[in-house]
């Protein structure tokens, strides 16, 4: 007997099977994404700090990295946005004969903090390429506000970068103290 085609009871076996599959994978898929965009939302932080440096270097000026709601000067929350530019007075403000070198902003929705010695306003790279204070931490928390996808880039006084760890696998990840991160 040749047959052309599926009975209904085969379609709703078939159609149950994926509807199954899907409702078990879609979570697991749309938890990749997130992870891959705040991942992508720090590649972009850590590239920032390693052009500041080289371009304080090669210049062979101060360059500073602000908070800009505008991209133009210096103001509002590091979640607006940055600005990085040749600091020629090294205040920490972008001025009229401050050449603009970057400028970037994180995805809506995203909340960013500074938490730094010294200044929360701004980073400022020496002719070194050294900061000119200590250490500082970004805090990365995302849109959905879930603490165990926050991340922090901990950056030192040498320009070096690293990025947060769960090192007591809670599920959280730690700053530069071994605290858990918060949002």
């Amino acid at each position: 007997m040749n047959r052309n085609g599926f009975t209904i009871i085969e379609l709703m076996v078939v159609l149950s099977v994926l509807a199954i599959l899907s409702a078990t994978a879609l979570p697991s898929f749309k938890n990749t994404l997130t992870q891959l965009e705040i991942d992508g939302q720090v590649n972009a932080l850590v590239s920032m700090i390693y052009l500041a440096r080289s371009e304080a270097i090669k210049r062979k000026r101060v360059v500073t990295v602000c908070k800009s709601i505008d991209k133009e000067s210096c103001g509002g929350s590091w979640s607006d946005g940055w600005i990085m530019f040749e600091d020629i007075n090294a205040d920490g403000n972008r001025d009229l004969n401050d050449t603009k070198i970057n400028e970037a902003e994180i995805q809506d929705g995203y909340k960013l903090r500074l938490s730094a010695f010294g200044s929360q306003n701004y980073i400022r790279f020496l002719q070194n390429g050294l900061t000119s204070f200590h250490n500082g931490t970004f805090t990365l928390c995302p849109k959905n506000g879930d603490i165990k996808l926050a991340r922090a880039i901990i950056f030192s006084k040498t320009a070096r970068v690293r990025t947060s760890k769960d090192n007591n696998n809670d599920g959280i990840e730690e700053d530069d103290s071994n605290v858990n991160l918060e949002c």
